[in-house]
């Protein structure tokens, strides 16, 4: 493995195990600040980050954007004999929760406390919590004032526990939370490629957002931060490759490269964009998906509605198993997203991002 490929997974490993439910994205906030050096960076009020360069005024305000937050839960209350009950935050889907592994970060100390989703073996009917509503939490106290005395608190964020590994297949990775921190790490790794070359004939501005799960919360105030001309969301969208779901239809395979969405139910895409995205990606060999979506939605509906509207596009890599404890990427998809934002990027000059935007 060369040595950007063992930084990319360095990093994309250290994205996916933070602890960083939707409002509570403190510790991959840091890990974004602290690998994006020489940049100055500034916090919205719902804690996203904008990473701007140090001098500005080159020419239009390119933001390229990614969001920090993962699905989970907050715990909602504590049974008397010391189970939690928890309320979602994001899309959860029911049957993926029996059994699984939890990460309870307790507000009032900093520590994790592992939670494990109560189940029932056969011997008593194996009849599961079929959604968050019913299930408890069961982190080994003996009574309600066990759990208080651990610290933990109605609130308290509730983070699944997925671990990173490498699968057999070279280049596979598994881990909670690819949804998004491929796009954290694609944005990251983007940035610092965009510093390290020629003077680009844009202001590259790198935006974190926070609270995207929850209905793209914190992408509103993160544009009024970046005042972007042009935005490149980058995202860890859900593939289409299982057996039963692959046909001639898939937009998103692993391993098929890049995936750049032209629509889905929340935003359309600037046309123009999009199209300059393909030429590029043509010109730079980058392999891509086009993707044309019926359900999901991105920032992109957010950034879009800025001022007087905004171009956007959103550039993805595909990730099986999305909101659950374990999602699958294709480290290659990973590498064929950088290259191409960082290209598309360095097109957006002034005469690109003026046209994008001429109607009359």
């Amino acid at each position: 493995m060369e040595a950007s490929d063992r930084e990319m997974i360095r990093l994309l490993e250290c994205y996916a195990q933070a602890h960083g439910v939707s409002g509570h994205e403190d510790a991959v906030r840091a890990i974004f600040i602290r690998e994006t050096p020489g940049r100055v960076h500034a916090c919205d009020g719902f804690g996203g980050v904008t990473a701007s360069p140090a001098q500005e005024g080159r020419g239009p305000r390119v933001v390229l954007t990614a969001h920090m937050d993962e699905i989970g839960f907050l715990v909602q209350s504590v049974t008397p004999d010391g189970f939690l009950r928890l309320v979602p935050v994001g899309g959860w889907p029911d049957g993926v929760l029996a059994a699984q592994r939890l990460r309870v970060l307790c507000r009032a100390t900093g520590r994790e406390h592992l939670g494990i989703v109560a189940a029932l073996p056969p011997h008593q009917g194996g009849a599961q919590a079929g959604s968050v509503e019913r299930m408890l939490v069961d982190v080994g106290a003996r009574s309600a004032e066990s759990v208080a005395a651990l610290g933990i608190r109605p609130g308290d964020p509730v983070a699944p526990d997925g671990p990173f590994s490498s699968l057999s297949e070279p280049g596979r990775y598994v881990s909670k939370a690819f949804d998004n921190r491929a796009g954290m790490t694609a944005l990251t790794l983007a940035v610092r490629e965009l510093d390290a070359g020629p003077a680009c004939a844009a202001d590259i501005i790198a935006v974190a957002t926070a609270q995207e799960e929850v209905g793209c919360r914190g992408a509103a105030a993160a544009a009024r931060l970046s005042r972007p001309d042009v935005a490149i969301v980058l995202e860890g969208p859900p593939a289409d490759d299982l057996p039963g779901l692959r046909g001639p239809d898939s937009q998103g395979v692993l391993g098929g490269g890049v995936q750049v969405r032209a629509y889905d139910p929340t935003a359309i895409m600037s046309p123009r964009l999009v199209d300059l995205a393909l030429a590029v990606a043509a010109d730079e060999g980058v392999p891509v998906q086009l993707a044309v979506r019926r359900t999901g939605g991105t920032d992109a509906r957010a950034f879009q509605a800025f001022g007087q509207g905004v171009p956007v596009i959103v550039l993805g890599v595909p990730a099986r198993g999305i909101h659950t404890h374990q999602s699958v990427i294709d480290a290659a998809d990973l590498r064929d997203c950088v290259t191409l934002a960082v290209a598309l990027a360095r097109r957006l000059g002034p005469g690109a991002v003026a046209g994008l935007t001429k109607f009359l």
